[in-house]
């Protein structure tokens, strides 16, 4: 797990003084040493995390036919087989590492050869005899890569704070979207950079200098689900099993989150059954609604395995949420990233390797609004029964979600349909009222809405070829949660970039090739049985943990709203809201602290769920603009941090 960094200019050489931000501002995700290639117009550069191979694997690499210079973030879980085969072809190899048969593969096969191959990943390759980049991430974007193309050249990197040497110039487009509470791929919140889409091999030609891509990996959605009721539980936990064992394997240790819930529980104890003790990590609340430590605590002492919990508090929590809005480079609505990346600080201190719970919830149902649609789907079929039967049932889920649900206006819907072939993804069910949209940006959410809709049309059509009138309900739920919520919030901030700003490398084995391919075949009603939310997996987990744990409802993963309250929380906000007033001339100032002022008040209860939910959105804007070219350095392990180009010669790789 590392950082990984390049640069191509058309016109001109990369200087080497072009090197020092990407490895000083990568220097988090690669603590253990840093390496560089650099010829002419093309440079490369990698910061490294040592997991395995930690004596000879560092970056960049060459390939066997020494045409291909590359650099990698992430791991192969496979590539021990893999290496095996490309051995028996001829391949030479120079080091043990995964990231040398990743690179190797590439160069015998190209990236069609990377389909279905267990990993996470990232990676950069350079054809020096064609002059032609290659680049791409797997097939969920568990590893983060970005990219920023004008007519002067190609930028890319692990983290957008590398990409760039001037103040963050905030999307408006993108903002706007996110105040009324959508994403749609590719954009970012940092205007000109983009989201590497994931499954895809970007090709940039040096010589024409135009940048073309196609898919080496589709999600495996959508697909004929015939499997029996027992083939459904045999497959998911031989699969989910195989996968947890995979990633294990490291030459340090590997702990695991703990947060009472199902997926984690889960996986620490079929880590148990393989023969690991790993250390388990919560992060715990004063919120009794809130915290689940002492139920980790529990499933911890059943297992048998050590456990340690680090409490979130008023002292700790700015700090933290300011460290995780720089972390994930992208505004938040929902302060749990704070919680995330306290708990990956906490677990840094005693392994380099954590597994965790991601993905779970996108493939098996574990969302409320999948309930909610089976639900309206029956009631339709059924006219007879009373409407007030979801009503009723939306109230609740409101409660357990803690007043934030998807799915549940339908106010788009006829919209959205126009685009959808008569689907309704869900994720269009949480769009701000139009009116209070206008009010804060003076712009139509209509026209931002149909944008939204083509464009994620549009990236669906490119995964499947077109084969929407194909695809259920389900289908295009489970693909949006995955495309959009999945890849641009929840693997950022609550996954990778969390972990990676404490040198913490996070596995997921929910989101596994060959398990996927398996909750792709499960019938609806395995994955959602009654208004069961995830009972394949429910099922499973019998054989492995209490039934305390596996009846329990699923409760989102929030830290407290209370101490955005506490008096030094609002004195930064306020202080930071100011930052992005100055720089977001495009929303409505005056209506919004016109509507702060009713808060501070006491007199704006009806909006008080959008009231906390955009200041910490402008909050979020502000520490961007203001944080992100001045990170948290940690401090490194492998070497001295350059500060100028001189310091980075004794470490030179390539030519």
């Amino acid at each position: 797990m590392c950082g990984i960094w390049a640069r191509v200019l058309f016109d001109k050489k990369v200087s080497l003084d072009e090197l020092v931000d990407p490895v000083r501002f990568l220097s988090h995700r690669g603590p253990d040493g840093f390496g560089w290639y650099l010829k002419d117009n093309v440079a490369l550069v990698h910061t490294r995390l040592s997991i395995i191979d930690i004596t000879q694997g560092s970056q960049p690499l060459q390939s066997h036919d020494e045409r291909l210079w590359g650099v990698i973030n992430g791991e192969l879980y496979d590539y021990k087989l893999i290496r095996s085969k490309l051995l028996s072809e001829g391949v030479k190899f120079n080091t043990e590492s995964d990231s040398e048969v990743l690179l190797n593969l590439f160069a015998q096969s190209g990236a069609t050869s990377f389909a279905n191959i267990s990993g996470e990943y990232s990676f950069i390759f350079y054809d020096e005899k064609i002059r032609k980049l290659y680049f791409g991430r797997d097939p969920h974007g568990v590893k983060p890569l970005f990219y920023e193309l004008n007519h002067h050249g190609l930028t890319l990197s692990s983290e957008m704070k590398a990409i760039s040497n001037s103040v963050p110039e905030l999307d408006e487009e993108y903002q706007k979207l996110f105040i009324g509470r959508m994403m749609i791929p590719p954009k970012t919140a940092l205007k000109n950079i983009l989201h590497v889409l994931p499954g895809r091999l970007y090709v940039l030609d040096l010589n024409t200098k135009k940048l073309s891509w196609q898919i080496f990996q589709s999600l495996p959605l959508p697909k004929k689900r015939e499997l029996t009721r027992n083939q459904v539980l045999e497959e998911i936990e031989l699969e989910l099993e195989a996968s947890v064992k995979r990633r294990l394997v490291a030459d340090v240790e590997v702990g695991c989150y703990l947060s009472g819930g199902i997926d984690s529980a889960l996986i620490a104890a079929m880590a148990v059954k393989s023969g690991a003790k790993p250390r388990a990590f919560t992060v715990g609340f004063s919120d009794r609604d809130l915290d689940e430590s002492s139920r980790a605590a529990s499933i911890a002492k059943f297992l048998g395995i050590k456990h340690s919990v680090v409490m979130m508090s008023g002292k700790n929590f700015i700090p933290s949420l300011i460290k995780s809005i720089v972390a994930f480079e992208n505004p938040v609505a929902n302060p749990h990233g704070a919680a995330k990346n306290l708990l990956a600080q906490h677990a840094s201190a005693s392994v380099k390797v954590v597994l965790s719970g991601e993905g779970a919830d996108e493939w098996c149902g574990g969302y409320a609004y999948f309930r909610i649609k089976k639900l309206d789907k029956f009631l339709r079929r059924h006219p007879t029964f009373s409407r007030q039967i979801l009503e009723n049932y939306v109230n609740k889920e409101l409660v357990i979600n803690m007043h934030s649900l998807d799915g549940k206006s339908t106010t788009n819907d006829g919209l959205v349909k126009s685009h959808f072939e008569g689907k309704i993804p869900a994720l269009f069910g949480r769009a701000m009222e139009h009116g209070m949209f206008n009010h804060l940006t003076d712009s139509s959410l209509t026209d931002y809405l149909h944008k939204a809709c083509r464009d994620l049309r549009g990236y669906f059509d490119e995964d499947f070829g077109g084969k929407l009138s194909e695809s259920s309900d389900w289908d295009i739920n489970s693909w949006t949660a995955i495309r959009t919520d999945l890849l641009h919030y929840i693997l950022g901030n609550v996954g990778d970039r969390q972990e990676m700003a404490h040198s913490l490398e996070g596995r997921t084995p929910f989101l596994d090739p060959n398990l996927t391919r398996v909750f792709a075949a499960v019938p609806e009603k395995y994955h959602i049985h009654g208004l069961t939310e995830k009972w394949a997996l429910r099922e499973v987990a019998k054989k492995y943990l209490p039934q305390n744990v596996t009846s329990q409802h699923k409760h989102p993963f929030f830290a407290p709203m209370k101490y955005l309250y506490l008096k030094d929380s609002r004195e930064q906000m306020n202080s930071y809201i100011e930052t992005a007033k100055a720089h977001s001339s495009w929303l409505n100032w005056k209506n919004i602290e016109a509507l702060l002022a009713e808060e501070q008040l006491g007199t704006s209860s009806s909006f008080e769920g959008t009231i906390i939910s955009l200041k910490l959105i402008l909050f979020s804007m502000g520490v961007l603009v203001k944080e992100l070219r001045n990170p948290h350095v940690p401090a490194v392990r492998g070497y001295e941090l350059p500060t100028e180009a001189q310091h980075l010669t004794p470490y030179r790789k390539g030519i």
